[in-house]
């Protein structure tokens, strides 16, 4: 894909998550929106100043934030982060001698844009002010204060995050996303949820039992998923806290597979209440069942397509397990993939034009990409292990899967194109089924 640059007056953005609005004006930002990378925007993250009543003091949670903060825009490849601690603490110097933001100092540095912050607390809320700057314009491009518990600072500086993606790149980020997968972590296969970047877990069921197929509602208030609490494979949804638990699906035999449509009116589920695995749409209540597919064959993993027209499925009706697209009220079915003897878990990219999916080869499975078309078919794992269950961030540009590459099933984390591999859990009891949030705005 070619890199092209796109220009952001980023006084045109709505500033979102706020307390307050400091000050401000626009600045105009180059940076290249590719897939492959381009060109970098180098910017400083000195830690964050604790003041209390007009006094500097170090409790260390300054250095924590800058790092969270920084960790964050590192994982895209807009940002070179400039991390020489010597190099801050001399521009650091120059802003206090100067009583101001010494951008020549900054300059100096190589530094495009910076961040500063500072931090107090009132009673038990935290308190977080956070600057960013145009080093090379020399003015504020947008100041926020931020409010929260004092447990609270990750969260904050995933917002301050986000809010920086949106003022260079026009785009959201993903700082603010959680990821759900299963684990054995506790002896019964229960669902957990965790940050984007692997901090934050909690466990959401204690069904001391099996549950199965996690998926996300799209306002990510809801994770639908089957459980075996009950004797019964049924389809309920989770609310994100763990509690409000309510049921969508308990007819006789398998209810598994939920997907919920975009716009969350409808659930897609595998249901095998009329013999063999079929796939059915309902609303979100459980009422309204309708049959889609209907064929001796297998039919499951259903996966809508970012408009709600069509719905990405697993079948072996040809003989082996492959993906196809069918239109969501379950005509117009066609086959997707011929490459590979076992294909499955479809997940449809948010931007619409692939499918990533896993293929078995050699007794174990790797993750692909493919054009809805049916080409651009692209290897994204290989090596040691097995890499199955693909899922995409809400911004297109990264996948979730697990892997048994270190022994059990972990989960990583990788660019669209494969590149950037990272392990994100390290769990006693393992990761699987890990599905990506959409955007939740805490």
């Amino acid at each position: 894909m070619t890199s092209k640059p796109v220009r952001w007056s980023l006084s045109a953005w709505p500033l979102l998550l706020l307390v307050g609005v400091m000050a401000g004006q626009a600045a105009d930002v180059y940076l290249s929106i590719s897939r492959g990378g381009g060109q970098q925007l180098r910017i400083a993250i000195p830690d964050f100043e604790r003041t209390e009543g007009g006094i500097v003091a170090d409790d260390g949670l300054g250095h924590t934030m800058a790092k969270t903060l920084a960790d964050d825009l590192r994982v895209y490849r807009f940002f070179q982060v400039i991390d020489n601690p010597r190099f801050l603490q001399e521009a650091l110097q120059a802003d206090a001698q100067l009583g101001d933001i010494a951008f020549k100092a900054w300059m100096e540095i190589g530094a495009q844009a910076l961040v500063k912050g500072n931090y107090s607390h009132d009673g038990s809320d935290l308190i977080v002010e956070c600057r960013l700057y145009d080093v090379g314009g020399q003015r504020m491009i947008t100041g926020k204060r931020y409010r929260g518990p004092r447990d609270a600072a990750a969260s904050i500086m995933h917002r301050c995050a986000d809010e920086i993606m949106v003022r260079f790149t026009g785009e959201p980020g993903i700082a603010q996303t959680k990821i759900a997968f299963l684990s054995n972590q506790n002896g019964n296969k229960e669902l957990f949820v965790m940050d984007q970047d692997g901090a934050n877990l909690r466990q959401l069921t204690r069904d001391r039992s099996i549950v199965l197929s996690p998926a996300w509602s799209p306002d990510g208030r809801e994770i639908a998923i089957t459980t075996y609490r009950d004797r019964n494979p049924d389809l309920v949804a989770i609310g994100l806290n763990g509690n409000g638990r309510r049921p969508l699906s308990q007819q006789p035999g398998i209810n598994s597979a939920p997907a919920w449509s975009p716009d969350g009116s409808r659930i897609a589920v595998v249901l095998s209440k009329d013999g063999n695995p079929e796939i059915y749409s309902m609303n979100r209540n459980g009422t309204d069942v309708r049959r889609l597919t209907n064929h001796p064959a297998i039919d499951t993993s259903p996966a809508w397509s970012p408009t709600g027209r069509q719905i990405a499925f697993v079948s072996d009706r040809a003989g082996s397990p492959q993906i196809y697209i069918m239109d969501a009220e379950g005509s117009n079915v066609r086959r997707l993939t011929y490459q590979g003897n076992y294909n499955a878990s479809p997940s449809w990219s948010p931007r619409g034009d692939r499918i990533a999916f896993a293929s078995m080869e050699g007794g174990r499975f790797d993750v692909y990409v493919i054009n809805v078309d049916g080409s651009g078919l692209s290897r994204l794992t290989m090596g040691n292990g097995s890499n199955e269950n693909p899922s995409w961030s809400p911004d297109g540009r990264f996948l979730v899967f697990s892997s048994t590459r270190s022994g059990i099933p972990q989960l990583y984390r990788m660019y669209d194109d494969g590149s950037g591999q990272q392990q994100l859990t390290s769990l006693q009891g393992g990761a699987l089924s890990p599905v990506w949030s959409p955007r939740i705005v805490e």
